[in-house]
């Protein structure tokens, strides 16, 4: 793979943030290049999530790049967006009344349900712990590689080449050295690597598919003590306990003691899970900046530079949002 002597916008990494940017620009009539190191798109955390359109996150200014993403998917990237509805069970009330006061006041629309809710829709989770939940009928599920597919449709990707240098208007790479008038740093878990910014904090996932489930129901997310993730796959189901362990940029090999801890975790929340049939698991990584708030925007030091990090596991959702946030970062750092 080769690379142009030149461009107006050289993007580091493919992967949401990255692809997303150069969609976006593209729209305003700015092409970019899109830069992967990988021999295809998906390969690293944007490939390999659950990929679950969950609008309501833990803060406003996350929940308000979510749902501009969510309502972007029902719309001009609808081929990669399935509506299901989404529900967030809570084990404090007073959780989930924060979770309700957000909807509220970001104009999400919402239905208020007790245990025998969540049960009627997924019975399976008889031993759960549910003071609340919350039904959101605008969530989805994503098909990540399809959404990535989508946003290269619109961009120039060169994978396989991986970038070794950025400087004020140059990148090195690879593949050899192109003139950019601006760098978008969308490398997620090596974010700041290149410029030798403080890294990002990386933690590893695990998730797996096991036989039987419920078919047709919302995507379910319970934010309690015993937190885990679970929507229909096909013929199965995809849950997660929501492991975080810290690891490094890159590490994606299953940890096996996590599937005991899946097993432990099912036991008691979800007893008639418990002893399903293993399908396939996988890792996958989400990065965080120290504030735990997304990276986006013109760096403040270096006007040449432009932010897309720290996406915190709400890339999929959000992506054409960030596209949409870090594009207008650019056309102004190209004046």
């Amino acid at each position: 793979m080769t690379v142009p002597d030149r461009c107006e916008v050289a993007i580091v990494g493919g992967g949401f943030a990255g692809c997303a940017t150069a969609w976006a620009l593209a729209a305003r009539g700015v092409r970019a290049v899109v830069l992967e190191r990988a021999s295809e798109l998906g390969r690293f955390a944007s490939g390999r999530g659950a990929g679950l359109g969950r609008q309501l996150a833990d803060d406003d200014t996350t929940s308000a790049l979510t749902m501009r993403g969510a309502a972007l998917l029902r719309s001009e990237l609808a081929a990669a967006w399935t509506p299901t509805g989404g529900v967030l069970a809570f084990d404090a009330t007073s959780h989930a009344q924060g979770y309700m006061a957000r909807a509220a006041r970001l104009g999400v629309a919402h239905e208020v349900l007790g245990r025998a809710g969540v049960l009627a829709r997924w019975p399976q989770l008889s031993g759960l712990a549910i003071a609340s939940a919350i039904y959101v009928p605008g969530d989805g599920v994503i098909d990540p590689l399809r959404l990535l597919a989508l946003y290269a449709e619109h961009c120039d990707v060169r994978c396989g080449v991986a970038v070794e240098r950025i400087a004020e208007g140059v990148v090195e790479t690879s593949a050899g050295t192109l003139a950019a008038k601006v760098i978008v740093d969308a490398s997620g878990a090596w974010a700041g690597e290149l410029t030798g910014d403080p890294p990002l904090d990386v933690y590893r996932r695990h998730l797996y598919v096991l036989e039987g489930g419920s078919a047709g129901a919302p995507f379910l997310w319970h934010l309690g003590t015993d937190e885990l993730y679970l929507r229909p796959a096909g013929d199965g189901t995809l849950v997660s306990v929501c492991d975080s362990t810290p690891t490094t940029a890159g590490e994606q090999a299953l940890d096996p003691a996590c599937e005991h801890a899946l097993r432990s975790r099912l036991a008691t929340t979800a007893p008639a899970l418990a002893g399903s049939a293993l399908v396939r698991g996988w890792a996958c990584q989400r990065a965080f900046t120290p504030d735990r708030m997304m990276r986006l925007g013109r760096d403040p030091r270096r006007p040449w530079l432009v932010w897309a990090a720290g996406l915190g596991g709400h890339g999929a959702t959000a992506s054409a949002a960030i596209g949409e946030k870090v594009a207008g970062a650019v056309l102004a750092a190209l004046g």
